[in-house]
C-alpha cells in the first residue's frame, strides 16, 4: 500500500475549521475540483462531480465529531488506484489549528511512482485553499 499525508497549519480554532472540513457534503465549498456533492443512503455516500465531469463516488467509513475527523473509500473514481481509503482531520494547535489529509490506497500499475505525487499535490493544494478561506473569514456564510 501507498500511503500521502498532508498537513497545513491554519490560524483559526479547529472547532472553526471542522465546521467547515467536517461536512462530508461540504467539499464544494472549500474545494476548487469539486463542482457538487450529493449524498445517498442517508448521508453515507456522496457523489461528487468534478469540474471536468468526472464522477466520484466515496462511502463514510468512520465519522468522530468528538475527534474531528472521518474516513472515506472509494467506491467509484477515475484514479487508477485500487482500495482508496483516505481520512480528513483537524486537531488543536498553538497558534490556531492542524489540518491533516492523508490516504492509503493500492496504484493499479505496481510500477507508477506519481499516483502518490500527483495526491500530494492536490492534497496541499486544496489544503491551502482551505486555509486561505478560513484565515481570510471567507468561510463563514
Amino acid at each position: 500500500m501507498t500511503e500521502v499525508s498532508v498537513s497545513v497549519a491554519i490560524s483559526a480554532p479547529a472547532g472553526r475549521v471542522w465546521s467547515l472540513l467536517g461536512g462530508f457534503d461540504l467539499l464544494p465549498r472549500w474545494l476548487d475540483a469539486v463542482r457538487s456533492s450529493e449524498l445517498e443512503d442517508g448521508g453515507r455516500i456522496r457523489r461528487l462531480e468534478t469540474v471536468s465531469g468526472d464522477i466520484i463516488v466515496e462511502r463514510l467509513l468512520e465519522f468522530s465529531e468528538a475527534q474531528r475527523r472521518y474516513s472515506y473509500a472509494h467506491v467509484e473514481s477515475p484514479d487508477p488506484v485500487s482500495g482508496y481509503v483516505g481520512t480528513m482531520s483537524v486537531r488543536d494547535a498553538d497558534q490556531g489549528s492542524v489540518v491533516t489529509w492523508s490516504s492509503r490506497f493500492q496504484p493499479q500499475d505496481p510500477g507508477d511512482a506519481t499516483i502518490a505525487g500527483q495526491y500530494e499535490r492536490f492534497y496541499r493544494t486544496a489544503l491551502h485553499h482551505l486555509k486561505a478561506l478560513v484565515e481570510s473569514g471567507l468561510d463563514r456564510p
